[in-house]
């Protein structure tokens, strides 16, 4: 017994001089641009813990907000608003440290569009190219709104800005994966301050993966896509989506908004198309792939495609593996529900509970083969399926309606 109590002794000494040694809470006591009891000074304080006390207002910037620490850190806001007037991002992380962040919105003052361009990023990590391990953002009751550039946006790109949308963009980065977790996030009316400004935009050139887990999330009326996951060399793309919704994202170049886009930004220009954007973009090239769940999700009036997956997945064992639930897709300008493999990938979507206005493509056109399956699924327009090349093309229906086509090339209907 009194072994037993010296140990319970010596723990207990162990955990007062850990508690001991733990930074203190960095307190943000009043609004101001910077000073004592400012968000700035907080920043500044080496604290890794960073607590927004409820008698503080909305914090109004003259300038970006910039932790540049290599530590993590946290900052629990208590509802209040980071504002400003910039053309840069409202708080950027420029060290690639994790950042946790809750019950605290980011605004920009809107009013944006292609006429009228400009403004920053709400949220912004530059991750270095000598950052290792999983580079993590964690937001919870998060809102991030009017800002002409990317709502949120993690850059593992050497080339910045430059690096570029959609599959093997040019830049280099880091080893890193990217870790990104949302919960009851909300990031609406962000993008209209240039071509392909996304609502959450994850840049990755390294050889990292990027992860996505997303909940109870609402991404609106974005200038450019509303999620757009970009892994342009080796390493996966890995999202679980669930409870969230897409609605009116990718008008920034729309003729509908303005007469002739491509005059007035000539980066609208598609092949002599307006270029327009997507509700949920995933880009991947290199070795690797696309996996996860997207459930319960809600895809309405988008200007481009509402899921559209993408990959070039180089070399041996990728793959493209899907769960697709409980999925409302209407009013979107192009396909529903597209993935597309250009590698050597074998595709593999199953499709429960959909129903769809528009079409649903699922294509493979490289040396992999492709196996979908449908269960309780209704589609307005046509299922588009294609194996293009050697590999073996399946689909199963099962209680699934198909108004108009069932487009199938060199596809086995069991």
């Amino acid at each position: 017994m009194k072994q037993k109590a010296l140990r319970l002794a010596m723990f207990g000494s162990l955990l007062i001089s850990a508690g001991a040694m733990a930074a203190p809470a960095a307190m943000v006591t009043n609004a101001a641009d910077s000073g004592v009891g400012s968000l700035r000074a907080a920043l500044a304080s080496g604290a890794s813990k960073i607590v927004i006390t409820p008698a503080v207002g909305d914090i109004i910037l003259n300038s970006s907000l910039v932790y540049d620490a290599e530590t993590a850190v946290s900052i629990k806001g208590s509802g209040q608003r980071v504002m400003g007037v910039m053309d840069d991002s409202l708080l950027m992380v420029s060290t690639g440290a994790d950042l946790t962040i809750s019950d605290l919105s980011f605004a920009g003052p809107g009013g944006y569009s292609i006429e009228n361009p400009g403004g920053g990023k709400g949220l912004y990590i530059a991750v270095p190219e000598e950052r290792v391990g999983m580079v993590s953002l964690k937001l919870t009751n998060v809102t991030v709104t009017g800002t002409g550039n990317h709502g949120v946006h993690v850059s593992d790109c050497s080339l910045g800005d430059a690096c570029g949308g959609g599959s093997g963009g040019a830049g280099e980065g880091s080893a890193a994966s990217i870790y990104v977790q949302l919960n009851n996030v909300v990031i609406d009316g962000v993008g209209f301050g240039k071509q392909d400004a996304d609502g959450l935009r994850v840049d990755d050139r390294g050889a990292g993966d990027i992860v996505l887990n997303a909940t109870d999330s609402h991404f609106l009326n974005v200038g450019g896509d509303g999620i757009e996951l970009d892994e342009g060399n080796e390493g996966s793309v890995i999202v679980h989506v669930r409870n969230s919704d897409f609605i009116g994202n990718g008008a920034y170049c729309s003729d509908e908004l303005v007469e002739d886009p491509i005059a007035i930004d000539p980066s609208c220009n598609d092949d002599g198309d307006p270029d327009v954007d997507d509700a949920f973009d995933i880009d991947e090239a290199g070795p690797g792939g696309i996996s996860g769940v997207i459930n319960n999700i809600s895809i309405v009036d988008n200007y481009d495609e509402g899921l559209d997956f993408d990959t070039e997945g180089e070399g041996e064992g990728n793959l493209v593996d899907l769960d697709l639930m409980d999925i409302y897709a209407a009013g979107n300008a192009d396909e529903a529900i597209k993935v597309s493999e250009e590698g050597n990938a074998d595709v593999l979507v199953r499709m429960r509970d959909i129903w769809v206005e528009g079409d649903v493509e699922v294509e493979e056109e490289g040396m992999g083969g492709l196996q979908v399956s449908l269960n309780d699924a209704f589609i307005g327009d046509d299922l588009k399926l294609s194996e293009k090349h050697a590999g073996a093309g399946q689909v199963k229906l099962r209680d699934t309606v198909v108004v108009d086509e069932k487009d199938f090339n060199d596809i086995d209907e069991i």
